[in-house]
Order: structure tokens, then C-alpha cells, then sequence
């Protein structure tokens, strides 16, 4: 009984810390408040996670790892980008996340920046080893194509605003992320295609 407890204290941990920082950043959230959505002491908050930091460290790994499903087919970026944005579609405050990462850290290093950015280099091969054989545009700069990706599939989830007074009405509709998915995988397949 005791270890159900634990378990479920540290998913609601989680689940409130997830809440916080995607709506308050990181400077802006405090841990008492993530302990008092949880249901439970600050004491305990620290005892599973070691602090703030790690914590938001913790909530990102948990949010990011169903991205490293993702199987990306060098012969077709463009639907493998499609999955991207179903990915974010499921967890739309994940780019709020890296938003306020960014306004948070600034040009420090973030939470596990050197892990993520293994990850990125591992794009970027696929990439540049796609370019070799010709099934993407190899005058391309890896690098900067899989920034323009990126953001391709992000703004629609980090400024849902700007979506819905550009295209009216509610962007995470049904209909609307259709559409949009659509025109991320075509407007991918568009950016990566030789010439």
C-alpha cells in the first residue's frame, strides 16, 4: 500500500509541476505551490525530486520520451514531421514549456542541454545522411533545416493566439489541427525535396 502511495504522490508531483512551469515558467512557479496542487508536503516534493530544477528537469524527460518513438524514415522526413506535430498536438503545452525555458535560462544552460542536444545531432545525421542519398535537398544546411521544422510544428502550440487570429477559430479543434498537420507535412515535404 505504502509504495502505491509513493507512486501516486509522485505522479500528482508531476502532473502539478507540469501545470506550474507550463503556466508559470520556471522562475515563475514555486514549489509550494506544485506540492499544494499535489496534495502533498513540501518535504516530500524534495525527498522524490531534489528541488525545483530537478525537478523541472524530471517533468520535461517525462513529457519529451514518447518523442523517441518517433521513427524518422530518411525517404520521408515530410511524414515523420507529420508525426512530430501529432506528438505536440497530444501534449500542446510542451512548446509552452520551451518558451519559457528560454525567457527563464536566457544563455544559461538548461535542464539536461547536453542530452538534448545529442538528441539534435542525431536529427541533424539523419539529415545529412538523407542528403547523401539524395532523398532530401542536399544544399540545404542540416542544421538550419531542422530549426525551420521545429518551428514549423511548434508555433501552432507555443502561440495558439497568433493561429487563431491568423486562421479564426479555435486552434486545437479537430478540424483545425487536421489542417494544420496537413500543411506542416506538405509545407516539410516542400522545404526537403531535391531539386
Amino acid at each position: 500500500m505504502a509504495g502505491r502511495d509513493a507512486t501516486a504522490t509522485k505522479e500528482r508531483i508531476l502532473e502539478a509541476a507540469f501545470e506550474e512551469f507550463a503556466n508559470r515558467g520556471f522562475a515563475g512557479s514555486r514549489v509550494d505551490d506544485i506540492a499544494e496542487k499535489a496534495q502533498c508536503n513540501k518535504a516530500l516534493l524534495y525527498q522524490y525530486y531534489g528541488g525545483k530544477e530537478a525537478l523541472f528537469r524530471h517533468v520535461l524527460e517525462c513529457k519529451m520520451a514518447g518523442l523517441q518513438s518517433i521513427k524518422e524514415d530518411p525517404n520521408s522526413f515530410a511524414e515523420a514531421v507529420g508525426e512530430f506535430f501529432d506528438f505536440y498536438a497530444a501534449n500542446p503545452w510542451l512548446p509552452r514549456m520551451h518558451m519559457w525555458e528560454a525567457l527563464d535560462f536566457g544563455d544559461r544552460p538548461v535542464p539536461n542541454e547536453t542530452a538534448r542536444a545529442e538528441k539534435f545531432e542525431q536529427h541533424v545525421a539523419r539529415i545529412e545522411d538523407a542528403q547523401r542519398a539524395k532523398a532530401v535537398d542536399p544544399t540545404l544546411d542540416a542544421r538550419q533545416t531542422l530549426v525551420s521544422l521545429i518551428g514549423l510544428i511548434q508555433i501552432w502550440f507555443a502561440a495558439p493566439q497568433t493561429a487563431r487570429m491568423i486562421c479564426g477559430g479555435n486552434p486545437y479543434s479537430k478540424e483545425a489541427l487536421k489542417q494544420r498537420r496537413a500543411h506542416v507535412v506538405e509545407a516539410a515535404r516542400r522545404i526537403l525535396e531535391t531539386r
